[in-house]
């Protein structure tokens, strides 16, 4: 233990040194003869300083063998990490003499403790080597020409003046409970949950193999992680070997076969996280023991042990929910009994931390999601922006899909360039041609396999999803004005929902291939699903609001809301309802609700034929809502019945 501290208070020693040394110009009061005992504090203090006893025991007047062990016993119990000592007043009467000095102790999760404290020094002989001088000081403990023969009279006083011989210096920690992290009324998102740490006792192991593949396959604990625990340094035959914590839940269902098998204990306890596994996890974040880089990161107040945010808003608002510990600096008997309290460390209560996801609304979109296999994203708003929902798979990647993954967003763009069209005077009966491919700059563009539908209304067309309509239509807007039709829908604008946030980007075309490619989404266009689903609240009253997720943290740089036409409105609503009801977006039809929708089949990297991202985005004229399917195939076949699911699985208005 002692050895553990020296190690952390060496790289103060250099520190130390000048603080002492810088010390002389301190009033003292002295003896008109003889060695001024300064060195001799100083250089103790100085040793002390740095963690080293060994130097403090050669400086000592009759020291114990045992020093280093008498030292430790009654200071380890503080557990100091870092340590100042700055040399007071020194007043000498005669061969002995006190020198005051400020001590300033860091405990380790705990703070700051300072004292005043007081030194005992006596001269043992002349610093000149005479027959009373060094030969008596050496036997005296190292007193030599550098102390002027001058030693420190050892006690545990001298550690602290309260403390007396068989007493000793002792610390309390306690940390609060974690606030936890809320939704719409006050509804407890993340907290405390009823867990079983899953472990091994050595002893009782009869087939090591056997018990690393039930771990493996009922919980998913690689083996080398079972290896790697029970080699631990220190691990005996009896000790409880923690190898896995799991929600109550979840070690129910895996307990009738881990229960049976020879070595592997249970013990219940209490672990951090929402209503069910997994529960807004990319947004909520995880928990866990603190690291080597978050332990230098977030300061004194945190130890070995403790248990913080890992990830997303547990770790974004790390010092909010977990507020600061309380604990006491004591003296201590022979039995552990309390002498005194010296210090008190009062800590600050954590504080919840509130947030605009609705649990009904999430539960939903646990549940739309709980199936899809590839990497996906849901999200839901409201016509306010509020976040009411959201999740992104795997749940063992930390990538945020739904907040930070930027995609292109297909033909769910569409809902973009058809505002353009209308404010640029095409209705939803002008005539369109949906040809089979069309050429747009040397490039030829087609429809999602190859479909033509001839000349047919636009309401057709955009219900139908058809490409290379829409380019032929677009290619008679001017650039920017299929900009500024994004930017009525949020594009090329930045805002934070109070995690790493990516929205929408919309390059101006710069040629009529760049211009077809945006027209359908594809090109330069790139949005996250959260901006996707704020595209589609958009067309709930006609207004885009930047997305807002923690109602009392609000973004102070947030954009200005943006509106649409009226008419354009009313038409946008009108035709992604017949989306729904009979065009690409069937599958997400809810009986006895009208849902609005586009859906999206968007191209990306490399292949023949170029894999796709499914999209769809949707209304119910409440809730908006985008969902995402990575390389997720067709977004009307494959992610408008997630959208139907999740639809279905709304509270009613």
């Amino acid at each position: 233990m002692l050895a553990a501290r020296r190690n952390l208070v060496l790289a103060g020693a250099g520190a130390a040194v000048l603080i002492v040394a810088g010390a002389v110009a301190v009033p003292r009061l002295l003896g008109d003869d003889g060695p001024d005992p300064t060195p001799a504090a100083e250089a103790f203090l100085a040793a002390w300083e740095s963690g080293d006893p060994a130097a403090m025991q050669r400086l000592l007047a009759d020291p114990p063998d045992d020093f280093a062990d008498e030292y430790a016993t009654l200071t380890d119990g503080l557990a100091v990490t870092e340590a100042t000592y700055e040399l007071g007043d020194v007043e000498r009467d005669g061969d002995e003499a006190t020198a005051a000095f400020d001590a300033t102790l860091q405990l380790a999760g705990l703070g700051e403790w300072s004292y005043t404290g007081e030194l005992t020094l006596r001269r043992t002989g002349e610093a000149d080597g005479g027959a009373d001088g060094a030969e008596g000081a050496a036997d005296s403990g190292g007193a030599d020409s550098d102390t002027g023969g001058w030693v420190v009279v050892w006690s545990p006083a001298t550690v602290h003046p309260a403390l007396e011989e068989g007493q000793r210096l002792v610390r309390t920690r306690e940390r609060p409970t974690r606030a936890p992290i809320t939704g719409v009324g006050g509804a407890v998102l993340a907290g405390s949950q009823d867990a079983v740490t899953i472990g091994l006792q050595p002893s009782r192991i009869q087939d090591l193999n056997a018990v690393k593949a039930a771990l493996r396959d009922q919980l998913g604990v690689d083996p080398a992680t079972v290896d790697a625990e029970l080699g631990r340094p220190g691990v005996e035959p009896d000790h409880f070997v923690p190898i896995v914590t799991v929600r109550t839940e979840r070690y129910q269902q895996a307990r009738p076969v881990l229960y049976p098998i020879p070595g592997i204990l249970f013990q219940e306890t209490q672990t951090r996280g929402g209503p069910t596994e997994g529960y807004a996890q990319h947004v909520l974040g995880r928990t866990g023991e603190i690291t080597a880089e978050l332990l230098e990161e977030l300061g004194p107040t945190y130890a070995v042990g403790d248990q913080v945010g890992l990830t997303g808003l547990e770790a974004r608002f790390e010092e909010q929910l977990a507020g600061t510990p309380s604990g006491e600096v004591q003296i201590v008997d022979e039995d552990d009994e309390v002498v005194e309290v010296l210090h008190e460390i009062t800590g600050r209560e954590p504080e919840p931390l509130a947030t605009t996801l609705d649990p009904d609304v999430q539960a939903a979109v646990e549940a739309a999601i709980a199936p899809v296999t590839k990497p996906a994203a849901i999200v839901v708003v409201d016509a306010e922006g509020n976040i009411r929902g959201i999740a992104s798979r795997p749940l063992d990647e930390d990538l945020n899909r739904a907040l930070a993954g930027t995609y292109p967003p297909g033909s769910t763009a569409k809902v973009v360039t058809a505002d353009a069209l209308l404010t640029a005077g095409t209705t939803p009966e002008t005539p369109i041609t949906c040809a089979e491919t069309v050429e747009a700059g040397g490039r030829r563009f087609r429809n999602f396999e190859s479909s033509s539908l001839g000349t047919v209304p636009f309401r057709t067309a955009f219900a139908e999803s058809c490409n290379t309509a829409m380019i032929t239509a677009a290619a008679e807007l001017a650039p920017a004005d299929m900009v500024a039709a994004a930017e009525r829908f949020g594009f090329n604008t930045e805002y934070s929902v109070g995690l790493t946030t990516e929205g929408g980007s919309y390059p101006e075309p710069t040629d009529p291939t760049d211009q077809a490619a945006a027209a359908i989404g594809q090109g330069r266009i790139v949005a996250s699903p959260l901006h996707m689903a704020t595209v589609a609240g958009t067309i709930i009253d006609g207004t885009w609001e930047p997305p807002v997720l923690l109602p009392d943290h609000p973004d102070e740089d947030a954009p200005a809301p943006t509106e649409i036409d009226p008419g354009n409105r009313d038409t946008l609503r009108s035709l992604m309802r017949s989306v729904v009801t009979e065009g690409s977006g069937t599958r997400a039809d809810v009986p006895g609700q009208e849902i609005f929708g586009k859906s999206g089949t968007a191209e990306f990297g490399t292949g023949d034929p170029l894999p796709t991202h499914a999209w769809f985005i949707a209304s119910n004229g409440r809730l908006a809502a985008s969902v995402l399917i990575e390389d997720g195939g067709v977004g009307g076949r494959d992610a408008a019945p997630i959208a139907q699911r999740l639809f279905a699985a709304l509270p009613a208005g």
